[in-house]
């Protein structure tokens, strides 16, 4: 039987990790409240000690295109289903309608629900907006306790907001792609209306970013800290269970060694 849990706060410290299990990992995602990791690299036993540890464990899932993933063999065209090859990711776009899709998603939403509490679902603007919401609403009515927090999506709003229990805002200050680099004046614009939008729908958003050096992810969470949202800074593969290190602090701004106050490097580029 699902665990019913409570939805998602508004400033709940989250890990989106998608390495291996280590033991060093492992006693690192236990100190978060909520996990997001790839279900299939672990063994049943460590799902629940860390579930019964108290950390809500949320599986992945993509929704509008297909790829390698755990036990998921994915050859662009070996399915009915499958449309384009995304490049960047060596994914394949799906076709949201196809009823083969739909079952063989909610197939793999039951196999991550085996031993996680919910799902990330993700790549929800790669498809057809009318035929993704049409699909998270029939996830929802499958799985009807689960949280599911969605990665974006802002296509599909507002009819997303009442079939999520949060959003997690990927790319909200920085970005991995061609380079680790905070948002241009354009971008930052952009994901300021979105939390705003999100927000006005009652949605509980977490973010999460990018980067390669303690600067950028230090810029990325004092942004994240005056617009008064969690982010979970990483890598582009998402290795790091704990996140980027800055400082002395994982979480919000860094304090500088000298004095403990939130230093400002690269602060000034992603401003609003």
């Amino acid at each position: 039987m699902l665990t019913v849990i409570p939805p998602l706060s508004p400033h709940l410290p989250l890990s989106v990790f998608y390495g291996p299990p280590t033991p060093q990992a492992l006693k690192t995602l236990a100190g978060f409240r909520t996990v997001i990791v790839q279900t299939s690299l672990y063994t049943p036993a460590q799902l629940a000690a860390l579930r019964g540890g108290g950390t809500r464990v949320l599986g992945y899932l993509s929704v509008g295109e297909d790829h390698p993933h755990g036990e998921y063999a994915c050859t662009p065209g070996c399915a009915a289903y499958h449309l384009a090859v995304n490049p960047q990711w060596g994914s394949v776009t799906v076709d949201v309608r196809n009823p083969a899709w739909w079952a063989e998603l909610l197939r793999r939403a039951s196999a991550e629900l085996q031993h996680a509490d919910g799902l990330i679902l993700d790549t929800l603007d790669s498809a057809d907006p009318e035929g993704t919401l049409a699909l998270v609403q029939t996830l929802r009515a499958a799985f009807p306790h689960v949280t599911l927090l969605s990665n974006r999506g802002f296509g599909l709003l507002p009819g997303l907001a009442r079939l999520v229990d949060g959003v997690l805002f990927e790319g909200f200050s920085t970005t991995h792609t061609p380079a680790y680099a905070a948002l241009d004046a354009q971008g930052l614009a952009y994901t300021a209306h979105w939390l705003g939008e999100l927000r006005a729908l009652g949605l509980n958003v977490c973010a999460l970013d990018y980067a390669d050096r303690p600067a950028l992810a230090q810029a990325a969470r004092s942004r994240a800290a005056r617009l008064q949202v969690q982010t979970f800074v990483t890598d582009r593969a998402l290795t790091l269970a704990g996140g980027l290190p800055c400082g002395s602090a994982l979480w919000g701004p860094c304090a500088t060694p000298e004095t403990g106050v939130p230093a400002v490097a690269e602060a000034s580029a992603i401003s609003v």
